[in-house]
């Protein structure tokens, strides 16, 4: 899997982390929230503001994730009912094009310890190269 954010992107993201407030930052969500696209019983639907740029190798043109409004680090921690609006958005967008990705809740690749499930939707063109050079973060992608 090839998944990166551009130069500008990934300068912010590190920003973000370094300066972010104490605490759980998906806890803090708000239906008043700019960046909150659907609000629903038990998650919310929200766009990435460090969204990826590349992922599996082709263009992002949309990445959204749905947030659990209650704290969990895990989807196996879901009750029943949160489980059945889980999967019927999942569904919904999986109908819409988006492809899902949840981190597990031990991935040392996971920065917010709250789970969250990506929903990244393509370009359907694959780069015919990627060259990535993690320090200062340049990607270059043709």
């Amino acid at each position: 899997m090839i998944s990166a954010r551009n130069r500008s992107t990934q300068k912010r993201y590190a920003k973000h982390r370094a300066t972010k407030p104490a605490g759980c930052e998906f806890c803090s969500f708000t239906s008043d929230m700019p960046r909150i696209k659907n609000e629903h019983k038990y998650f919310w639907v929200t766009t990435n503001l460090f969204a990826y740029n590349v992922w599996d190798g082709a263009g992002v043109t949309d990445h959204l994730m749905i947030v659990p409004k209650r704290h969990t680090e895990s989807i196996s921690k879901f009750t029943d009912a949160e489980s059945k609006e889980y999967f019927k958005l999942l569904s919904q967008y999986e109908a819409k094009g988006y492809s899902i990705y949840s981190r597990a809740a031990d991935s040392i690749s996971k920065t917010v310890p709250h789970q969250h499930t990506h929903l990244i939707k393509l370009d359907a063109k694959h780069k015919r190269a990627v060259l990535f050079i993690r320090k200062p973060h340049f990607i270059k992608y043709i």
